[in-house]
């Protein structure tokens, strides 16, 4: 039947926003009242994805007959002919058929196809079927390589309430004029003078009190008075930290460009042009998360004839989802240019504006096919209701990307310094395997890296798998998977993995007139010995109780605080020389890339000595807030080697790569015994090259603590003998490298040929607590192999 030009004809595609959300008020008591409904939401009609594309004119109107398959968020698109429309998610798919008297249903749960107005204005109606709602159980922060320092938006936010520990993420920083916040999840905010702590590479800390401003929710026509929205509150869930220090913060994301301006969104501007818009965040639960705007003001939760309204509905991207325990992120809006926004751009060069705050989310769809779904409030609403502003300039010039420091740096600049070419080839072609390139964060591969690290339990470069995996509990003790510490918690755990990575052997030896840094290397063959290092530490240990120290006794006869980390390089060099006879490519790498943490350790001079957090046996000019002298130095080895070299990588490792080019190459070590020795020598060069006490005077003289201008003022000062211990820690670790491959070859040994490693099998194998075990100075003397045609006074560089 042909329309005539007097019939009735909607144009869908004129309909505003404000158009649909009046629609949806009118009839919201009579969508609500079906049982089948879950929540509504505004926004573009879905189209299946197998539907066949309009073909002429008017045809995508009329559509294509009645599809029997149930629409849902996961076989269903938006395409660049569908109507604005109201959303209904239902728990379940139900065709026409099924409602009437020959159906199961009863008429008056059918939902209408379309609502219309006492003006004359039609509104269709898309239904969804997204089964019953469901939620994830509260998450552990992302065990990803974790920032050293600052903190920033992705850290968690965590407190203890009622027996109970409550996680989020900090989101961003505002202030008020004259107080810095972090902005989280009201839930994890708590009371006011609640502690908040939060995670960083070394642990859990305290960062600040909870500031007691927060907000649960606001009746909507409070947040958007020229919008309609009967008996429903715009849901918050925000709150305010105050924090301790500061300092200690950075106002950009982790995985992140750094911060933009704000996503303004307001009734002025806000549209559904913001429909399916790409946005990106970093949650503490899930690490870095893709999601695409899916729905507006998604409303839901009835509660007392109330209902709850999201401003956004967020659909996951490929990858990770997000989990409970992400509330309190910020999403960004990537506001790339359209015809820019592809792969080839890498992450750190889009242009990413802060749009809304999570506080939730909903597991959607069906057995098969679920997904978990955000809901977000917009952060300029939230910065409106709570008179704060958004902090963009906080840190600015440190990184997002906080793993370019430390032992990343030094596993990167090793692989340029590798002799052996068919040995390079391979460190190359596994570089993101080892460490991140020094010239990755530029390139688009880092941005799947961070994505690839986001997820718990996940792969994490080798580099940093002493610290973020095996320097940790294991799984069944509430840690992670590989862990090797057998006691304590709450971030401050113990093991015998932590004496491997430092020696303090600067101090005078009992029974000679030098330390024993020197004695192993004028002596090698009688004091770089197991037998040796235990007679060192006993007569420590004798020294401190006859002179009246007993907290030096304890800890020189603690069998987890004797240092041995030259012979764990000892112990590595034999697993990776032992792989190579196999013809384990995999065991290789992965030990010669777990190693790059220790040359590194090994490389910082704090590491190698007795002044390695201060000299706790003189008063400094600080005092703290008792009016007690601090110990000299107290606090210079986070100060040093995690702030300030974190905070002025850019300009150091530039420096370092021109130093390690300017450096002689070092002879090959035959033995492990022979590696230990390369390993005081490194440790006695940098020593030289910046005394320990010259950290600590420098640190006292810059007035201590971790404020920008002493972390400056600290850098200003030893910046160019920094990038010298940079660069001697990548020769080291190089030699290490070419020493085991030389080994091997000479044995007779036919090293395979270049191969991608896949990190699956890399992770396969350092999980495993029998591959290159953790054991304290008493244990690994059983495992290290002896060459006596190689002792280790055979090296000298």
């Amino acid at each position: 039947m042909h329309m005539s030009v007097l019939d009735l004809q909607y144009n869908f595609s004129g309909l505003s926003l404000k158009d649909l959300l009046e629609a949806r008020d009118a009839y919201h008591f009579h969508l609500l009242s079906k049982a089948n409904v879950v929540g509504t939401a505004v926004g573009y009609y879905l189209i299946r994805k197998t539907d066949p594309w309009p073909t002429k004119s008017g045809e995508s109107r009329l559509g294509h007959g009645k599809p029997k398959t149930p629409r849902t968020l996961d076989n269903s698109e938006v395409r660049d002919y569908s109507w604005p429309c109201v959303l209904a998610f239902v728990k379940k798919w139900a065709a026409d058929e099924e409602f009437g008297p020959a159906g199961q249903y009863d008429p008056s749960q059918s939902l209408p196809k379309t609502l219309y107005m006492q003006d004359g204005r039609a509104v269709p109606v898309c239904t969804v079927e997204v089964g019953e709602t469901r939620t994830h159980k509260v998450a552990e922060p992302v065990w990803g390589p974790r920032p050293s320092h600052p903190l920033g938006g992705g850290c968690p936010i965590i407190v203890e309430r009622q027996g109970e520990r409550r996680s989020a993420t900090a989101g961003c920083l505002v202030t008020d004029g004259f107080t810095t916040y972090a902005l989280t999840a009201r839930h994890a905010s708590g009371d006011v003078g609640t502690i908040v702590r939060s995670v960083l590479r070394e642990g859990e800390d305290r960062i600040g009190v909870s500031s007691g401003v927060n907000l649960m929710r606001l009746p909507f026509s409070e947040v958007y008075p020229n919008y309609p929205g009967r008996r429903s509150f715009s849901a918050l869930d925000v709150g305010l930290v105050t924090l301790d220090r500061l300092e200690d913060w950075t106002s950009n994301t982790y995985g992140l460009p750094a911060l933009g301006p704000m996503a303004d969104v307001h009734e002025g501007n806000l549209s559904l042009r913001l429909i399916d818009q790409p946005v990106l965040g970093y949650g503490a639960a899930s690490g870095l998360i893709r999601g695409k705007l899916k729905a507006l003001f998604y409303r839901h939760r009835s509660v007392g004839g109330f209902d709850y309204v999201a401003d956004f509905m967020i659909a996951p991207g490929d990858g990770v989802e997000t989990r409970p325990g992400d509330s309190g992120m910020v999403w960004h809006l990537d506001v790339t240019p359209r015809d820019q926004r592809v792969d080839v751009i890498p992450l750190a060069k889009r242009d990413l504006r802060p749009l809304a705050v999570e506080w939730g989310g909903q597991v959607l769809g069906d057995t098969s096919h679920s997904a978990s779904y955000a809901v977000a409030t917009s952060l300029s609403t939230v910065c409106r209701q709570l008179n704060v502003e958004l902090v963009t300039d906080v840190g600015r010039g440190v990184s997002g990307y906080w793993g370019r420091t430390g032992h990343y740096s030094i596993a990167a600049l090793a692989i340029t310094a590798v002799r052996d070419p068919k040995l390079k080839a391979l460190m190359e072609t596994n570089s993101s395997i080892l460490s991140f390139d020094l010239d990755a964060i530029e390139q688009s591969g880092f941005d799947a890296s961070v994505g690839a690290l986001s997820s718990d339990d996940k792969f994490v470069p080798l580099a940093d798998v002493p610290d973020e995996i095996w320097k940790k509990l294991p799984k069944s003790s509430g840690g992670r998977t590989g862990g090797r510490d057998s006691s304590g918690g709450g971030g401050m755990t113990n093991g015998p993995e932590h004496p491997t990575h430092y020696a303090d052997i600067d101090a005078k030896h009992p029974d000679q007139a030098t330390n024993l840094r020197e004695l192993c290397r004028t002596d090698p063959d009688t004091y770089l010995t197991i037998e040796a290092w235990q007679n060192y530490y006993k007569r420590l240990t004798e020294v401190a109780k006859a002179e009246g120290r007993p907290k030096e006794a304890n800890q020189y006869s603690n069998k987890l605080k004797k240092g041995l980390l030259p012979f764990r390089l000892w112990q590595f060099f034999d697993t990776m020389v032992e792989c190579l006879s196999r013809s384990d490519i995999v065991g290789f790498v992965t030990a010669a890339g777990i190693a790059a943490h220790y040359m590194g350790d090994a490389s910082q001079p704090l590491h190698g000595s007795y002044l390695a957090d201060g000299d706790k046996y003189r008063d400094g000019p600080r005092v703290d807030a008792d009016g007690n002298a601090i110990p000299y130095g107290d606090g210079v080895h986070s100060a040093y080697e995690t702030k300030m070299v974190s905070r002025f990588a850019s300009t150091l490792l530039p420096e370092a790569v021109n130093e390690l080019a300017a450096m002689n190459e070092l002879r090959l070590c035959k033995s492990g015994a022979q590696v230990a020795r390369a390993t005081i020598e490194l440790m006695h060069v940098v020593a030289e090259e910046l005394p320990p006490q010259k950290i600590l005077d420098v640190f006292e003289e810059a007035g201590g603590g971790s404020k920008v201008a002493m972390l400056k003022a600290m850098n200003d000062e030893l910046a160019e003998p920094t990038t010298k211990v940079l660069a001697h820690g990548a020769r080291y670790l190089a030699l290490l490298w070419d020493s085991a491959w030389f080994q091997a070859s000479s044995a007779g040994m036919q090293p395979a040929s270049p191969a991608k490693l896949e990190p699956k099998d890399v992770r396969a194998k350092y999980i495993k607590k029998t591959f290159v075990p953790s054991l304290t100075l008493d244990e690994v003397g059983d495992v290290l192999k002896v060459a006596t045609h190689s002792p280790p006074s055979g090296w000298h560089p």
